[in-house]
């Protein structure tokens, strides 16, 4: 699949398989899966954003994973439920170790 960067800094070593990145940096290592879009955020070393995942205005640190479906700041009440900051600004921040859990919204 062919991803799309739009406005944006990507890194060497960055592979957009079917995503899409707009004014966004991306350091290098990282993995923007099919379907899943990337918008207003900066993105650290080594961070793998799962398929269909949704990022908008969020810090992302080192080596963290982001799973299928997971959306990171579309609800910034249910981002601090989880246990990020959120920023005054309504930046979301996720800090190198923290977990990122799969919604358990989505039946199988």
């Amino acid at each position: 699949r062919r991803g799309m960067a739009l406005d944006s800094i990507v890194s060497p070593g960055c592979i957009i398989s079917g995503g899409r990145v707009e004014r966004s940096i991306l350091s290098s290592q990282v993995r923007v899966n099919s379907y899943a879009h990337v918008a207003d955020s900066i993105i650290f070393e080594g961070v793998n954003i799962g398929r269909h995942a949704k990022v908008r205005r969020a810090i992302i640190d080192k080596g963290v994973h982001i799973p299928e479906n997971v959306e990171i700041g579309y609800d910034l009440e249910a981002d601090q439920a989880r246990g990020f900051v959120v920023s005054p600004g309504g930046v979301v921040v996720i800090a190198k170790g923290d977990a990122v859990e799969q919604s358990q919204e989505r039946v199988a």
